[in-house]
């Protein structure tokens, strides 16, 4: 029987989620030719056209790519890809998400800094809204991503340095990424680092402790790497 349009559209997230996940669990490695349209149409019991918009999903996501005349494979990622709009820290080796880590946090640490030293510019109302809204979220929620990079964005706009701003928005896919990761190991665990962390480092900006909020942000950074390289460890990562 056909299925209505938005039972289709609910099919296909489903779709998409499924390939993701075996992506995460390295059940397609990078490099790997995924099943073709008709295998996977029969597998999840849907027409080809469907699986082509979960393909395009996942293609869209950065983790994926299409060969024309040869089928959809996972994509190989480097760390050059970040600069790209990606969704694929879970395609990078250990030794590329150290760099990665490396990067990102290195440049949280000097906003975070900066935004202390220069707090009579914070809008703490904003703020501190913001975090409401990150309490309020599903720990490995897409909410609770955003809200946390939120709070980072807002930081880097409150400190007065357009570099820094723009280094983090070049940078800002490579952290959502990297955040939606370590908030899926979270859940599983029932860790709250995350949540508690920006608690505290936001207290640490407003009160004008530097140095306290850069050195919260090298501890959370090397949470999030040992996240990352541990889940890359687990799929055979190099």
């Amino acid at each position: 029987m056909a299925r209505g349009h938005s039972e289709q559209r609910t099919l296909y997230a489903q779709i998409t989620e499924a390939i993701r996940r075996r992506i995460e669990d390295g059940q397609f490695q990078p490099g790997d030719k995924l099943p073709s349209l008709s295998h996977l149409a029969a597998e999840f019991e849907c027409s080809r056209a469907t699986v082509r918009e979960a393909l395009g999903a996942l293609r869209g996501q950065g983790l994926i790519e299409m060969r024309h005349g040869d089928g959809a494979y996972v994509r190989v990622a480097a760390v050059e890809t970040w600069m790209e709009p990606l969704d694929a820290a879970i395609l990078l080796g250990q030794g590329q998400i150290r760099q990665l880590t490396e990067l990102l946090t290195a440049l949280l640490a000097g906003i975070a800094s900066l935004a202390a030293r220069r707090n009579y510019l914070l809008d703490t109302a904003a703020l501190n809204r913001t975090l409401f809204n990150l309490e309020c979220s599903t720990e490995s929620s897409e909410e609770a991503v955003t809200a946390e990079l939120a709070l980072y964005t807002m930081l880097a706009q409150s400190i007065g340095n357009p570099l820094m701003e723009n280094a983090l928005r070049v940078l800002q896919e490579a952290l959502r990424s990297s955040l939606r990761s370590f908030h899926e190991a979270q859940s599983q665990t029932g860790d709250t680092a995350g949540r508690q962390f920006c608690r505290e480092l936001l207290y640490a900006v407003t009160n004008g402790e530097d140095k306290e909020a850069r050195e919260q942000v090298y501890r959370y950074g090397e949470k999030i790497a040992t996240i990352l390289a541990d889940q890359s460890r687990r799929r055979g990562g190099s």
